[in-house]
């Protein structure tokens, strides 16, 4: 009786520390690409493959009436915008645009604000969408800015999504549409 209890707990805390490490996985998440040309199962079966073999993205799902295709990212890999830019190009379409969630923390470069994935490190700049098209100055609504540099100083994980878009020579920027700070 005593081994079968013991084995029992073993397990137990077996399956808790696998779905544990599971959950930390999911730091660049819900990962949605706006298609334009997607007209049959063809175009999708040419687009999974290529995403897959390019940019390396997975759990490939195209809705060819939406002209959206869903997929996520192996774990502890980043997101590469210009190889999924270069992969649905390759594939024949037009990439209207990236969104995503991605779950990490906060931090000013220089002045400018902002994200890093928790697992991965993937480097997002941060801005709204009141400052999309600002010069060099300010890229943040005051009280926006005021609650990520409330979530860097408390070192508190963030959950953002919004859409993505390419820097060159800089990271990819994320223009935030939602916001929410995490209980670690």
């Amino acid at each position: 009786m005593a081994k079968r209890l013991t084995r029992w707990l073993v397990l137990a805390l077996l399956a808790g520390l696998l779905g544990a490490a599971s959950d930390l996985g999911a730091e660049i998440e819900g990962i949605r690409l706006e298609v334009d040309g997607l007209s049959c199962p063809f175009c999708a079966l040419g687009l999974d493959k290529r995403l897959k073999q390019r940019a390396g993205l997975e759990g490939i799902q195209v809705h060819l009436k939406q002209g959206v295709t869903e997929a996520s990212l192996p774990e502890g890999h980043g997101l590469d915008v210009g190889k999924v830019r270069r992969a649905v190009q390759e594939a024949g379409f037009t990439l209207r645009g990236i969104k995503l969630t991605v779950v990490g923390t906060i931090r000013q470069d220089g002045g400018q604000v902002t994200a890093t994935s928790r697992h991965d490190g993937t480097k997002f700049l941060l801005f709204d969408a009141e400052h999309q098209e600002s010069e060099a100055g300010s890229t943040l609504s005051p009280a926006l800015r005021q609650q990520l540099e409330h979530a860097e100083q408390t070192k508190m994980l963030v959950k953002l999504s919004g859409l993505v878009h390419e820097h060159a020579g800089l990271p990819a920027g994320l223009m935030i549409e939602s916001f929410e700070e995490l209980a670690e």
